[in-house]
């Protein structure tokens, strides 16, 4: 999990410095992470930069009714169109990532597979949503098995496939850096066989065999395409899954990441809701006790990757709601403290906006309602966020965002980055907002620095004749007479000399003269 990144550096440099020093289990080699230039940074000091990660499901995978798709099917699945709003909401729960899982194949025509202008146009805007936001973008191909198979038979189609793709995508971002990354493949796999999700990683049949050796082939035909593109994808970073992208998948003796020209940049990508029984089958259990299970799953990446210096992704896990919020509390608190242990790994929840399931309880993934941007179990990210960085997200009940129903390629206005008053001191205690309004709402970024001696607690005052919050995290917020109040979580009441803290808000409108005023 993240470490040390920049952010976190400006935050709270000397007290996350002596954590990392102090916890013999995390890898020092994760200290230099923000050396490496924006544009060539290597595969472990991207994943040792990312927090926690989300993904944007259901959404630009999904498969509409006609093929080649002449309009968008981002919304044949049920899901709202994907606003900039959206994205601004998950950055803000403390989420630095987002998996944006693409069906490419259903929009493109001719022997070559040409894809549509409007439809590599639309995964751009969304694109840039996440990379004006400061977040890293995991790009793949995802719903394509119509388009390819791990087969002898279909091997040489499958790989003009990808090859085709990946030039293509390649070449509209040929000129974005290291906070875009490629996922060659998704969950490549012998679809409606017998060995579709499980095979025994110790003796897989002749099948399997066949289906492997292909993956590393399709692997390696799109990293080629990728690099062959020139500009910063001769050294962007690529994930590369196994079979299933299973766990299984990438330990079996036969599975090979491919040759590649950059030095150090692949990712080994694995997908899984662990435990099983508990994580994604609808006929399990809905009580997390097997922690075992995890257990295994990290020491065998650990030993066969992360050791060996080759980072790790868990581009998907998950646990469904099966009425048992208590228990995945649980199972995101171990999870994710597990992957804390860890400098060259990093995992991201997955999300398809169904809350609850009635037909199958093992496919309702939803932490944000999309259609308000409301956060549906705060604890669980609590949980997640408390891993990271230890900024846990704090999500106010009473919010009220109203999203945009059109996405926008750029705000009404350009945002303003510069603090919005001077700072306030009182007894050593200074607040530093800074904002980013972007016309029908707007952002603080709010730093709490302390140049006096050590407080064990803080509060800051706001007038509500001044200003509308609808939002906030890291922080307690409440209402008393004619003021906002903003106090600490128990995390980071405590502020040593030269220590400080930030946390941020939202609203729907603001005077020009907001005074924040901190004892």
């Amino acid at each position: 999990m993240h470490k040390l990144s920049l952010k976190g550096f400006r935050k709270v440099a000397a007290l996350a410095l002596s954590a990392i020093l102090l916890a013999g289990s995390v890898p020092t080699k994760g200290i230099q992470v923000d050396a490496a230039d924006a544009t060539n940074k290597t595969a472990n000091e991207v994943v040792a930069d990312m927090t926690a990660g989300w993904n944007l499901g259901n959404s630009l995978d999904s498969l509409g009714e006609y093929t080649p798709a002449i309009s968008s099917n981002e919304t044949a699945w049920g899901n709202p169109t994907v606003t900039r709003e959206l994205i601004r909401t998950v950055g803000a729960a403390g989420f630095n990532t987002i998996r944006i899982p693409v069906s490419w194949g259903q929009y493109t025509t001719g022997s070559n597979y040409q894809i549509a202008d409007f439809w590599m146009s639309r995964v751009k805007e969304i694109v840039d949503y996440a990379i004006d936001n400061d977040m890293y973008v995991i790009l793949n191909t995802h719903h394509d098995t119509n388009y390819y198979s791990p087969t002898n038979a279909k091997k040489s189609e499958s790989e003009k496939f990808f090859k085709s793709i990946w030039t293509q995508v390649g070449n509209k971002f040929k000129n974005y850096d290291s906070h875009l990354v490629f996922e060659t493949m998704n969950e490549p796999r012998l679809v409606g066989t017998s060995d579709e999700w499980w095979f025994p990683r110790n003796n897989p049949n002749n099948a399997v065999k066949e289906a492997i050796a292909c993956i590393n082939d399709y692997n390696q035909v799109a990293l080629d395409a990728i690099r062959a593109t020139g500009g910063n994808n001769a050294t962007r970073c690529v994930m590369v899954p196994g079979y299933g992208a299973s766990c299984d998948g990438c330990m079996v003796d036969s599975f090979k990441l491919p040759k590649d020209s950059a030095s150090g940049r692949l990712i080994v990508s694995v997908h899984a809701y662990t435990p099983y029984d508990f994580a994604l089958n609808a006929n399990g259990t809905d009580k997390f006790y097997d922690k075992a299970s995890l257990d295994s799953l990290f020491s065998d990446l650990n030993g066969k990757y992360l050791n060996q210096g080759i980072p790790v992704v868990i581009g998907e896990m998950g646990a469904s709601n099966k009425n048992n919020t208590s228990e995945r509390v649980k199972w995101a608190d171990y999870y994710f403290g597990l992957a804390e242990k860890y400098n060259s790994i990093a995992m991201c929840l997955w999300d398809n906006n169904v809350y609850y399931n009635p037909t199958n309880s093992g496919e309702a993934h939803m932490y944000i309602d999309r259609s308000n941007l409301q956060w549906k179990d705060p604890a669980i990210i609590q949980a997640v966020m408390k891993h990271v960085d230890g900024t846990p997200c704090k999500s106010d009940p009473n919010q009220k965002p109203t999203p945009s129903q059109q996405p926008s390629q750029t705000p009404s206005q350009a945002p303003s980055q510069v603090p919005s008053q001077a700072p306030s001191q009182t007894s050593g205690l200074k607040v530093v907002p800074k904002l980013n309004d972007w016309g029908s709402g707007f952002e603080y970024q709010i730093e709490v620095k302390n140049e006096g001696s050590t407080v064990n607690t803080w509060t800051i005052k706001v007038k509500k004749s001044d200003i509308t919050i609808t939002n906030s995290w890291c922080i307690n917020l409440k209402e008393e007479g004619s003021y906002y109040v903003i106090t600490p979580l128990s995390w980071n009441a405590r502020l040593e000399k030269g220590q400080s803290i930030t946390f941020g808000i939202q609203g729907s409108s603001r005077s020009n003269n907001v005074q924040f005023t901190i004892q």
